[in-house]
């Protein structure tokens, strides 16, 4: 192997250090499930909102619908609840469809179809004009009388 330098045995070892220590600090810091964090069963719940239902405790029945809209709504078909008459949730309308990507082209108008000239040969010819302006050649700078250094 060859030897290595300063550098690289700092970073080896850096490593080294770190991955060794990376599977004590992970179990630190991923225990398992966090205390506010745990699993109820389907009935669970619906004994939960039921209860929330029977207490009017609006509150935690919107906290509840807001945090897992999916989940609040399958366990109220499981309850039978339904809105009160009159008070329906009028369905939102549907979005309008998206636009075709392959959607034609429209047509340029007439007008600009229209050609100037009828030939290539009718077209007239235009001086060809220089990008940068010509300007006179400047002298060179000539050295002042004296030695010349070299020599």
């Amino acid at each position: 192997m060859p030897q290595q330098s300063d550098t690289e045995l700092l970073r080896d070892s850096m490593t080294r250090e770190v991955s060794n220590d990376a599977y004590a600090i992970a179990a630190q810091i991923f225990k398992g499930p966090e205390p506010d964090v745990g699993r109820v069963s389907t009935q669970q719940l619906d004994d939960r909102y039921r209860q929330a239902f029977s207490q009017n405790d609006r509150t935690y029945l919107q906290q509840e619908a807001t945090r897992d809209p999916a989940q609040f709504l399958a366990s109220m078909q499981r309850l039978g609840v339904t809105m009160p008459p009159g008070q329906e949730l009028t369905p939102e309308p549907k979005l309008p469809a998206a636009a075709k990507a392959n959607a034609p082209v429209p047509k340029p108008p007439a007008s600009a179809l229209q050609q100037t000239y009828g030939s290539l040969e009718e077209v007239p010819a235009q001086p060809l004009a220089s990008p940068v302006p010509l300007q006179p050649a400047v002298p060179p700078v000539m050295p002042p009388p004296g030695t010349v250094p070299g020599m």
